[in-house]
């Protein structure tokens, strides 16, 4: 998936990002209405636009469906690397990387998008594989990437990147995540997310710290 996805082309005809993110928040709307089978005439009538409208960007619904994945995988991977030059550094970026995620999954609108793509990705397999790549997999790559800037500049080793990030979200989400699906939970407050985020970063790189300890140890006897 590519920028062609978000904004295809339209000769003669400059892209109004105001309408195509419109237009994608209608899709998103429709999501957490528990409807991933939208059509355009549906998508124009939410985003206020004419189907000319839609058409100008998007040949079919199923090329909707991409842009909004493209959209999407634009915002979880971030806007580029950036750097780290301190412990303290990594633990900002964890955090707020972190407090962005949950703020989505927790949120009434994510929990209902979250019902609906995971229905939707279990009974079309090409569909849930964009999904999870654009979501999850986004998420993970990106707090794994925070790591190995640190762990180039020998802040602290990681032996797997990609493997350790996993774990730091799954201590963000631990049981929480479920229990909103299931409704068998209440959503935390600023507070309450905060310190669930901070307290997993801080577990993961004190572990990290101390296995970096014992390697330099061993290395100096």
């Amino acid at each position: 998936m590519n920028d062609k996805d978000l904004q295809p082309p339209s000769p003669g005809r400059p892209v109004d990002m105001e309408k195509l993110d419109r237009i994608l928040d209608a899709v998103l709307d429709s999501f957490a209405d528990g409807d991933m089978h939208f059509t355009i005439e549906g998508i124009a009538r939410r985003a206020g636009v004419s189907k000319g409208t839609i058409y100008r960007h998007f040949d079919n619904a199923e090329a909707l469906l991409r842009g909004v994945l493209a959209r999407q995988h634009h915002e979880m991977a971030g806007m580029g690397p950036a750097p780290v030059n301190s412990i303290d550094d990594l633990r900002e970026q964890l955090i707020a990387l972190g407090t962005q995620l949950l703020a989505f999954l927790t949120s009434d609108q994510g929990v209902r998008i979250m019902r609906t793509v995971i229905t939707h990705g279990a009974r079309h397999c090409e569909h849930g594989k964009l999904i999870y790549r654009d979501g999850p997999r986004a998420f993970v790559e990106r707090a794994a990437g925070c790591l190995e800037r640190a762990a180039e500049r020998g802040q602290l080793q990681v032996d797997d990147p990609l493997h350790r990030a996993e774990q730091l979200i799954g201590m963000w989400k631990g049981s929480l995540v479920h229990g909103l699906l299931m409704n068998g939970c209440p959503a935390p407050n600023a507070e309450q997310l905060r310190y669930r985020v901070e307290s997993a970063v801080n577990l993961l790189l004190t572990a990290l710290e101390a296995a970096s300890d014992q390697v330099c140890n061993k290395c100096s006897s």
